[in-house]
């Protein structure tokens, strides 16, 4: 681990103490710190194939984090949040870890326009950044979440920054300009197969249309350009999106689009032909010839998606079916096609509990040879419950479940459990039902 990076972890651990401390808080400021400790078991953590390589890993993590917040009273606001991950394994410290990871949030509102800004930067081992979660925390509904290849097998780490402004701006009473934008840089400790490096660049722009008081229909243009670092293909993207959204109040919203796009990926197409002639005598003599020629190879896809998101007092629902072209790991476009389900409940005013899966299939985007990738089949289920001991204190059991295959491979699974004590106390800006409800950051 590089000095930079310990005196990151470092300032972002004394960051979540300090939030801690009374009398931090300034008035225009809000400081709230997530402390979580506890002790977790896995019978697969690096999801072998095979029995004889299985490796059970056991032993206590800390997951610490500080929000920091302004919030303006016209609905401006500004958001910052260091989190570290650490585990440590007794058996195992060479599959222990410290993660950082660093969410800047900003949001600026005027009478005709809304300006957003999101930036993001994780530093961790690939056992996070490539086995997603099955809670799919921090995901918005209808978010395409890329850059996963699934390998865990080798030990390594990925730094990955994003960057998403969004502006909109009100053209009539009900017609909305939306530009947005998206820059997303991944790299690797070590270079590996399927864990390539890429900067990915995006851009749409669009134009809405307020149906109703609560529904918005949407065209967007979209146009993008994705560069691996070594061994894949270059890729410019361009297409059009429809979407329909609808809200009814604050409790439910449902959303529904299509889209279609065309991708250009500049390859290098290998060819190996093999011919025969006679030889001295009667001898035949073979001769094997590589061609390799550049070329550009489009494709055409439809993508898509369809989701709710429910929220009542004590349950919230959250249904996502998403087909999507996105940035990969593996050094290539993929088609991903995603099922995101979530159900929380607070079965009683300090006991609540919650269920999540998560399925993601992907595909390469073209069949021919030299662009094609190793497809990947994936599944994420977990299971807790949460004790509201007092207003800032919780107890959370839960149990994960992962299944994984990629194509031409056995499949590999793992499960595991972990148990953790919570210290969270609640927003001035977003107050819930004291001891009452689900956890806060789900």
């Amino acid at each position: 681990m590089s000095s930079s990076c310990r005196k990151l972890y470092v300032a972002i651990g004394a960051g979540a103490l300090i939030g801690l401390t009374p009398g931090v808080r300034a008035d225009n400021w809000e400081f709230l710190p997530r402390i979580e400790g506890g002790g977790t078991y896995n019978d697969n953590y690096r999801l072998a194939e095979t029995s004889a390589d299985k490796l059970q890993v056991y032993g206590p993590y800390v997951d610490a984090q500080l929000n920091m917040q302004i919030v303006d009273p016209s609905g401006s606001k500004f958001e910052i949040v260091p989190r570290v991950h650490s585990t440590f394994f007794p058996t195992d410290h060479e599959d222990q870890s410290t993660d950082g990871y660093l969410d800047l949030d900003g949001e600026y509102k005027t009478l005709r326009s809304d300006f957003t800004a999101i930036g993001q930067y994780a530093n961790e081992t690939v056992i996070y950044s490539e086995l997603l979660p099955a809670t799919f925390p921090g995901v918005a509904l209808g978010q395409v979440v890329a850059g996963e290849s699934g390998r865990v097998s080798l030990h390594n780490r990925e730094q990955l920054a994003r960057f998403a402004p969004n502006y909109i701006y009100d053209l009539t009473e009900r017609l909305h300009l939306d530009l947005g934008g998206e820059y997303d840089r991944a790299t690797f400790n070590h270079a590996a197969i399927q864990q390539v490096g890429y900067s990915n660049y995006t851009g749409t722009a669009g134009l809405g249309f307020d149906v109703s008081e609560r529904s918005v229909f949407t065209v967007t243009g979209v146009g993008s350009r994705f560069l691996p670092e070594e061994g894949g293909h270059d890729t410019s993207t361009y297409g059009v999106n429809m979407q329909w959204d609808m809200r009814e109040s604050q409790i439910a919203h449902f959303y529904a689009r299509v889209g279609a796009n065309r991708s250009r990926a500049d390859a290098t197409l290998t060819s190996v032909s093999t011919t025969t002639q006679p030889g001295p005598g009667h001898t035949v003599t073979s001769v094997t010839t590589t061609t390799i020629t550049n070329e550009t190879v489009d494709t055409n896809g439809i993508t898509g998606g369809v989701g709710v998101d429910l929220r009542y007092e004590v349950t919230e629902v959250t249904l996502d079916l998403l087909r999507a072209l996105a940035p990969s790991d593996a050094g290539a476009q993929v088609i991903t096609n995603e099922a995101r389900f979530r159900v929380l409940h607070a079965f009683a005013p300090r006991f609540s509990g919650y269920v999540g899966l998560r399925g993601i299939q992907l595909r390469g985007s073209s069949n021919r040879t030299g662009l094609t990738i190793q497809g990947e089949d994936y599944v994420a289920a977990e299971t807790g419950v949460d004790y509201q001991i007092t207003q800032n204190f919780r107890v959370e059991g839960k149990y994960f479940y992962t299944w994984q295959r990629f194509q031409g491979e056995p499949n590999a699974s793992s499960n595991a459990v972990a148990l953790s004590i919570i210290y969270q106390p609640l927003s001035r800006y977003e107050p819930l039902p004291e001891l009452n409800g689900i956890p806060q950051e789900r």
